[in-house]
């Protein structure tokens, strides 16, 4: 039994990954699927003694798992939960799993890596066939409408249509990873490795392109920030992503126009605007005043604003998906303690990152800690003004990116270790 055990923990993270794709149904008996979960973790502790692979976040989770339970006790369709609840289990599972990966394989971070920038140079692919596209590539349209049914339909996604500020949202996690690896930002990466390195500039190329089609604001303005982060960090190609980026905020002047830019004209992509948010984010704070500690339950908001909280500057039957900004809707979905967890998990990722700075400066996986740094910066920024909601179906990359943070922390650790005196 216990060498049984031992070989469907080493596959764990493979049963893991077949379970994404329920995330796009919302059949609710599909998410009987998740109990496989438990299982697993039962599992791994006959083969390896315990049930998770312990990391710095475990508290954190463990929190956030128990606000999930809470949330139960303010949900009023079960239904309309079920997916959400489903993502963040789901979502951390994948965290544990993708940590066990790396730790008990060398090369484990870089397959982790490299699955990340595949799913999301993927999801860019669906995104491309089930966006409406907006301004330059609108005549695309009639290209992709032209194609047979299910390619144009997106299970999962509203009307079968993805919305591009949730796709921009994702880019922001790949495209600065992406640029970090590309540029070999800390340390030459590619030394005999040139169609690799092709390969890597071309999913770059194409997140790009579909960042800019998407026209989110929000997510073009956090990769540049995220961008200047990363230049000042990296003195080897800090001046060559310096006037990238400058060369970047004149062409988004003339992409969207001055008027677009530094005023409420929402572009073609996003109706809502500035002034919109903010009446949206003074209905949130309400929301979060009279449900402090249960929340509104998980997803529960884009019903319960329109009942309770009456919006005069978004229609009624505008679906807000959430409270666009992360933190208001992590506490809008778990109430106070599991916007404290939330926001706990991203204070300590950027405490992993720092502390894995100076140990692996001379260390080939200096460019992930540039690269994660900056995709986990872009999420940031993006999700101050947009957001990806906890438990929303692409959210498994982050959590993944998590993975790779506490990956690289544990490889600063065992050089410190290393060469510490006797």
């Amino acid at each position: 039994m216990h060498r049984a055990a031992r070989f469907v923990s080493q596959w764990e993270w493979l049963i893991l990954l077949l379970l994404i794709p329920l995330l796009m149904f919302s059949s609710g008996w599909l998410y009987l699927f998740l109990l496989v979960i438990p299982f697993l973790w039962i599992v791994r502790r006959i083969g390896t003694g315990h049930f998770i692979s312990p990391t710095p976040y475990d508290v954190l989770l463990v929190i956030m798992l128990l606000m999930v339970l809470v949330s139960l006790y303010a949900t009023f369709d079960i239904t309309l939960s079920i997916p959400k609840i489903a993502g963040v289990v789901l979502g951390i599972a994948l965290f544990y799993t993708a940590v066990a990966a790396t730790r008990e394989h060398d090369h484990g971070i870089w397959y982790l890596v490299g699955f990340i920038l595949l799913a999301g140079t993927g999801m860019a692919a669906v995104g491309f066939l089930g966006v409406r596209w907006p301004g330059p590539l609108a005549p695309l349209n009639d290209l992709l409408a032209s194609l047979p049914g299910l390619f144009r339909t997106i299970p999962g996604a509203i009307g079968g249509v993805i919305n591009p500020n949730e796709l921009a949202g994702v880019m922001c996690w790949i495209i600065p990873l992406l640029a970090a690896l590309v540029f070999g930002l800390g340390r030459d990466l590619w030394h005999g490795k040139k169609l690799l390195l092709l390969l890597l500039l071309g999913m770059l190329a194409f997140t790009t392109v579909i960042l800019l089609g998407s026209q989110s604001r929000g997510g073009i303005g956090a990769v540049l920030g995220a961008f200047f982060i990363m230049l000042a960090v990296s003195k080897r190609w800090g001046r060559i992503l310096l006037v990238a980026a400058l060369l970047a905020v004149v062409f988004l002047f003339f992409y969207f126009g001055l008027d677009t830019l530094l005023t409420d004209s929402s572009s073609a992509s996003d109706a809502i605007g500035i002034d919109g948010r903010l009446e949206i984010w003074s209905r949130a704070l309400y929301g979060l005043a009279d449900f402090p500690f249960t929340g509104m339950s998980m997803n529960g908001f884009r019903r319960v604003v329109h009942i309770l909280y009456p919006l005069f500057l978004v229609a009624p039957d505008t679906d807000l998906g959430h409270a666009h900004n992360q933190l208001l809707q992590a506490g809008l979905d778990l109430g106070i303690p599991g916007l404290i967890s939330y926001l706990g998990i991203w204070l300590l990722s950027a405490a992993l990152l720092y502390k894995s700075w100076q140990p692996l400066k001379s260390h080939p996986q200096h460019a992930l800690v540039i690269g994660i740094s900056g995709a986990l910066a872009a999420g940031w920024l993006f999700g101050l003004l947009d957001a990806i909601a906890l438990g929303a179906r692409p959210g498994f990359i982050w959590w993944l990116l998590l993975a790779v943070a506490v990956a690289l922390f544990d490889q600063a650790v065992r050089l410190n270790q290393s060469n510490s005196p006797a």
